[in-house]
């Protein structure tokens, strides 16, 4: 955490020097170590710009808007629906912050709120994805390790889709990166402003997702163990207390000051949150996994998170993970003190530690988990962060351009599945798992928010001119929340109807794997082989039976 110790070699420090002074004729902005991440940045803001609107509203999307709307009405109107109604307990940090900028803009239409809430979500993605970049930086003084992982971060398949649409699981994953950059600043640069910051920030995190509490923890421990390392000098003794001070005052203002249903009863309501949250089970329902049908009401099998996880992570960065893994338990326990004093490896301990606590903490509490394993995505940062320790260790030998090389070819392979199955990467699958035709959706659940429903009913709007539209689909809530996306003229078109008396069938087989019988497809999408939308028609074709 302190820069003492460093991972950049007395070489690299040398080079950098050297082409420094070599290329001071250059504009100084070119200079600039941050530029390639400022430049990744801007490019990905501009791909984003011009893609958002591709993005359906997922499942969740409304229900989560919900309890922002609670609390601003209770803020600023003083409604109190937001503690007569019951609470979910997830907090309202993130979402609060986008209905006040749905309140500022006065929009009013469903598409113009879910379309600004698009942008909002995925520029903040990409900013604390920035600060990926530079905290890479400043460990490594490598423009390519910054670099590669802001790639790692930002164009990771499936967080990619989410973080346009997902504002419970991406908006807590983007803090994790945001207050790993700042924790290493503070430590290194000793500053209280910046605990205060740090606490502001853990506080907003654990406003957001009650998991949050972690961050505080172990950075607590972090000062304590400062504290104690300078308890000779008083001097010290007294500004490291002074961080925990500041820094428990800073979480404490920015944990309540967003998430409203603490203020009436702030430690009874807390504990309540915590204590719902850590055995969630307001969600009753289905998922497939290894093809079978399980259900949310019996524990899942331990292997649901590590199986979805060494499948949906591109190969050469698992294995990059898992090697940062392996090297840094072998070093800790041949130099533990160097790992607990305030000194660059010890950013690697608290890495690791939020890497395995949330892993542990689902499973030694049964916490349900579900829809692949977004609940548990904040874990994939950290897991970048140790793959990045492990890349730089292999570059530091003979085989560097061949390492360099791997990792190009890895993000042109990720790259192109992005582009070839836009914007349906959360339907990502590594090669670990086969790609056989339609083995897929009969093993796993693939595009299981309805976000598709969306390309469907554009489907439907060019190649329809009836005044209205009557579909059938099984589960309603996809339906409405992509009507709910389209223009005010074209939303009017669309019906739901009975099967006996609709035109089109919608299915995005979640908890079907299997086909219907009907034969006369009028659209469907398919990725990686497996179908994840399939609209049949049934106007006019009156032999047709689905079910």
């Amino acid at each position: 955490m302190a820069k003492t110790a460093t991972v950049v070699t007395k070489n690299k420090e040398t080079n950098i020097k050297t082409n420094i002074k070599t290329n001071k004729k250059l504009h100084p902005l070119l200079l600039n170590p941050y530029l390639p991440g400022i430049v990744m940045f801007v490019i990905a803001l501009v791909i984003g710009l011009f893609t958002y609107h591709d993005y359906g509203i997922c499942w969740d999307e409304p229900y989560q808007r919900g309890p922002g709307l609670l609390s601003f009405n209770y803020i600023f109107h003083g409604d109190q629906t937001l503690f007569k109604k019951a609470s979910d307990n997830h907090g309202a940090g993130y979402e609060i912050l986008l209905v006040i900028f749905e309140k500022i803009l006065r929009l009013t239409d469903t598409r113009d709120i879910y379309l600004m809430r698009r942008i909002v979500s995925h520029v903040f993605f990409l900013g604390s994805v920035f600060a990926g970049y530079v905290l890479i930086y400043r460990m490594y003084k490598s423009r390519f390790l910054a670099g590669l992982g802001f790639f790692m971060l930002a164009f990771m398949p499936r967080m990619y889709a989410h973080s346009f649409y997902n504002t419970k699981d991406m908006p807590f994953l983007c803090m994790f990166i945001i207050i790993f950059a700042v924790c290493h600043i503070a430590f290194d640069k000793n500053k209280t402003w910046l605990f205060l910051i740090l606490g502001l920030l853990c506080g907003y995190a654990t406003s957001i997702r009650i998991m949050g509490v972690m961050l505080g923890a172990v950075i607590v421990l972090f000062l304590l163990i400062d504290a104690f390392a300078d308890r000779i000098d008083k001097e010290k003794l007294k500004k490291a207390l002074l961080h925990v001070l500041v820094f428990s005052v800073g979480f404490i203002l920015l944990l309540y000051l967003p998430w409203p249903y603490l203020w009436k009863h702030p430690v009874h309501n807390f504990i309540e949150s915590y204590q719902k949250l850590a055995h969630y089970s307001a969600w009753k329902g289905g998922l497939l996994f290894n093809g079978k049908l399980l259900f949310s009401d019996k524990p899942l099998p331990w292997t649901y998170f590590p199986t979805w996880f060494l499948i949906t992570i591109p190969e050469l960065w698992l294995a990059a993970g898992f090697g940062g893994i392996i090297l840094l338990a072998i070093d800790f326990f041949k130099r533990p003190l160097v790992y607990i004093r305030n000194m660059q490896e010890r950013n690697f301990v608290f890495y690791l530690y939020c890497f395995f606590v949330p892993i542990i903490a689902v499973l030694f509490l049964h916490s349900v988990i579900y829809d692949d394993w977004r609940h548990l995505y904040v874990v994939y940062p950290s897991f970048v962060m140790i793959g990045i320790y492990f890349i730089n260790k292999l570059m530091q030998g003979k085989f560097t351009k061949i390492v360099q090389g791997a990792c190009i070819l890895q993000a042109v392979i990720i790259s192109v599945f992005m582009i070839q199955n836009h914007p349906f990467n959360e339907v990502y699958f590594n090669n670990l798992v086969s790609h056989e035709e339609e083995h897929l959706r009969k093993t796993y659940d693939l595009e299981y928010w309805g976000c598709s429903f969306k390309q469907g009913l554009d489907h439907l709007l060019e190649s329809d001119t009836s005044k209205n539209i009557k579909i059938c689909c099984e589960y309603t809530t996809m339906l409405n929340n992509n009507i709910m996306l389209l223009r005010p003229e074209d939303r009017k078109r669309f019906r739901f109807a009975m099967f006996d008396t609709a035109d089109y069938y919608m299915s995005n087989f979640r908890l079907h794997p299997d086909d219907y019988p009907g034969k006369n497809i009028e659209f469907q999408v398919e990725v990686l082989n497996s179908t994840i939308l399939r609209i049949y028609k049934l106007k006019n074709t009156p032999n047709v039976r689905l079910r």
